[in-house]
């Protein structure tokens, strides 16, 4: 067995994702044990997710189609994509899109929840809801934010920055995620191309190598990519933006978190819980003195 795949088996898992990176700088021990005993689907995950529609079909990049399975999901997903950066070519803006890439040899993948051209370069932008009415941690006023949870922004805005600039570059390709997710497998469902019949989605478009074609190639005529992301907070009840954060990318020191992140996944040492001076998260883990006892008192 590629020892590469040994946590991945574990977790039953094909490929790392943006959340999952960024979820190792709040606690990586929740997030191995996520896998492990099954990921919850919160109240809190259900309105931010909600907020993230409405911020989507405001630029008009969903298209309203059931996949029937993974071959359609994918072929929906870089349609939208391709709305999605028609959209930032004219109108300034798109939302919602997936990008993939390699790091160390794992297939990686997130969704950037904005990309804008501002100044003649384009700006990454991640959002992120909160409940203006809770507090966590240290933290006293509800529309500040602690550094302890920016840090998991931080990196992850640092990841899409990082994928977008090798797809733009030519480091990760169309071919590179043809061989790596076995597209030349997949099939469109006939339920599902009778969906994008009724779109009156052009048929010359309806190949995998057409499609993503498409999208590569629009990314990689995107303008120069901006070194300054930006973090805006959103109030997940209300949808007010209550707080915006820049947050500057160097690439020699997000290779340094990655270096750190990757030990985890390539098997070099075990998922690590929290820091001492930060056990106060565990008040807040469904974990907690169950199948975690790290900083358990009991």
């Amino acid at each position: 067995m590629d020892a590469k795949r040994g946590v991945l088996d574990r977790l039953k898992k094909n490929s790392i994702s943006s959340t999952d990176i960024a979820g190792q700088f709040w606690c990586e021990l929740q997030m191995e044990l996520g896998y492990i005993h099954g990921r919850e689907f919160t109240e809190a995950m259900k309105s931010g997710k909600k907020v993230h529609k409405e911020l989507q079909d405001e630029v008009a990049t969903t298209i309203s189609i059931e996949p029937q399975g993974y071959a359609d999901f994918l072929y929906k997903e870089a349609y939208e994509n391709y709305l999605s950066l028609k959209s930032l070519n004219e109108k300034g803006i798109g939302r919602e899109i997936k990008v993939y890439g390699s790091i160390n040899g794992f297939k990686i993948s997130g969704k950037i929840d904005e990309l804008r051209k501002v100044g003649g370069k384009v700006v990454i932008v991640e959002t992120k809801t909160k409940s203006l009415n809770a507090k966590l941690g240290s933290t006293k006023n509800a529309r500040e934010i602690s550094e302890t949870t920016m840090r998991t922004h931080k990196v992850q805005i640092m990841l899409y920055r990082r994928l977008l600039d090798d797809i733009k570059n030519g480091n990760y390709t169309y071919q590179n995620f043809y061989n790596a997710y076995g597209i030349a497998k997949m099939k469109l469902s006939d339920k599902f191309l009778s969906q994008l019949d009724l779109l009156g989605i052009d048929k010359g478009i309806r190949g995998f190598n057409t499609i993503y074609g498409m999208v590569y190639e629009q990314i990689a005529k995107l303008p120069q990519i901006s070194d300054t992301l930006e973090l805006s907070y959103v109030d997940r009840q209300t949808g007010e933006k209550f707080a915006t954060v820049s947050v500057e990318y160097n690439k020699d020191d997000f290779d340094k978190i990655l270096f750190d992140a990757m030990g985890y996944w390539t098997g070099e040492r075990p998922a690590r819980p929290v820091v001492t001076e930060e056990s106060w998260k565990c008040n807040f883990c469904r974990f907690y003195g169950k199948e975690c006892k790290v900083w358990w008192k009991g």
